[in-house]
């Protein structure tokens, strides 16, 4: 597994050339910055990550080559630290990301102004999970875009995120057998969305901790949408511990067609009444507001410098100096002379810290140290290779 580097100065000038370059398992590390037309497409288990910063991928007004989205994955796959925008393709399906199986993950990601934010094909043992990730301004206005679509996959969760401001279409809308949503801010705002969660097959559903408003402009009046479509999945739906703003004249929380009660419990209220919050539900510990609550309207802050489920790697055993050997491992001297294996060593560190001071983020990675310690730890001659073999 290597980590191939994209960026100004760094291997590849491209994403798409290192992912067309890499092999299964591979991590690509994105420089921050600005990638114009650089369309991806992923087959295979990948770690894509920002570093330093987002990556911000845009267009220049043309269309993503495949006619479906900026990054078309299929595998296990993370995305990490990217903000993408501006998708569109004729038939109005032009999303941030498209999902055509497997394993996704999103961490830090910014999708907005794309005519689907993410779009996800079926896959019945295939999973999404976002983390932390804001979808804005989504939709193209027909009814059939969406900031979030999810297929019939396995399951999908969406935590600690902000969707909002979608146009026409469902902010969130998941045929996934098995739905947790938790913890995030899901607001119309100004815009015209339809539900701010559609769940159209049922199957088993957590959706608790969210703040939910739907606004003056909604094109339907029910906010959480259960089964309307037909139940083809299994389960029971629950709904507590969110407060959900009506902004709108009129209108119902819960819309289930599903034919079975949907647990309803400890949930905050304000523009609704008991008559309105729907039915079939089990209802209990409803609070009412009187007063409209103040709704945190703020863009996500995303630190994308480092993989977020690592910590950062402790450095090399001697910091890299500039370009001469340390004083642990000096260079040759006729008297006392140096075994063979003591001179490769010092070879080995000599060359990784000149390399070192132009690779200074790749140079604290991980996979590199682990490559740097295992030839300095050698008891043999492993043989040296100048340069480029610390960045394979």
């Amino acid at each position: 597994m290597a980590v191939l580097s994209v960026g100004p100065g760094e291997t590849y000038a491209s994403i798409s050339a290192a992912v067309g370059a890499s092999s299964t398992g591979d991590t690509i590390a994105v420089d921050a910055g600005t990638y114009v037309d650089d369309w991806i497409t992923i087959t295979h288990d990948l770690t894509l990550q920002a570093v330093g910063g987002m990556a911000v991928l845009t267009t220049s007004g043309a269309s993503p080559p495949n006619g479906k989205a900026y990054i078309t994955e299929s595998g296990n796959v993370t995305i990490s630290g990217f903000d993408i925008s501006g998708v569109t393709v004729p038939d109005h399906n032009g999303a941030g990301i498209r999902y055509e199986g497997g394993n996704l993950s999103l961490v830090d990601c910014f999708i907005h102004d794309c005519q689907d934010g993410l779009l996800g094909a079926p896959d019945p043992t295939g999973s999404i999970s976002i983390n932390h990730s804001e979808f804005a301004f989504n939709g193209d206005g027909s009814g059939s875009t969406h900031g979030i679509y999810v297929g019939d996959i396995a399951s999908f969760s969406l935590t600690n995120s902000y969707v909002h401001d979608t146009s026409v279409g469902h902010e969130v809308k998941s045929r996934a057998s098995i739905n947790v949503i938790t913890d995030n801010r899901i607001f119309d705002n100004g815009s015209s969305a339809s539900y701010s969660i559609d769940l159209p097959n049922g199957g088993a559903a957590t959706i608790s901790g969210n703040i939910i408003e739907q606004g003056p402009a909604t094109q339907n009046p029910a906010i959480i949408a259960y089964g309307e479509e037909g139940v083809t999945h299994a389960g029971v739906a629950s709904i507590s511990g969110n407060t959900i703003v009506n902004d709108r004249a009129g209108g119902v929380v819960v819309l289930n067609r599903s034919g079975v009660a949907v647990g309803f419990a400890d949930n905050t209220i304000f523009g609704l009444t008991a008559d309105q919050l729907g039915s079939p539900i089990s209802e209990s510990g409803t609070r009412f507001l009187d007063v409209h609550p103040v709704l945190d309207l703020s863009h996500l802050t995303f630190l994308a410098s480092s993989p977020p489920s690592q910590p950062p790697p402790e450095p090399p055993p001697a910091e890299p100096p500039p370009p001469s050997p340390p004083p642990p491992t000096p260079l040759p001297d006729p008297s006392p002379t140096l075994s063979l294996l003591e001179q490769y060593h010092a070879d080995v560190l000599a060359d990784f810290t000149v390399w070192a001071t132009t690779h200074q983020k790749l140079a604290t990675m991980p996979k590199t140290l682990a490559v740097l310690n295992t030839e300095l730890n050698s008891t043999t001659v492993l043989g040296i290779i100048k340069g480029d073999r610390w960045s394979n």
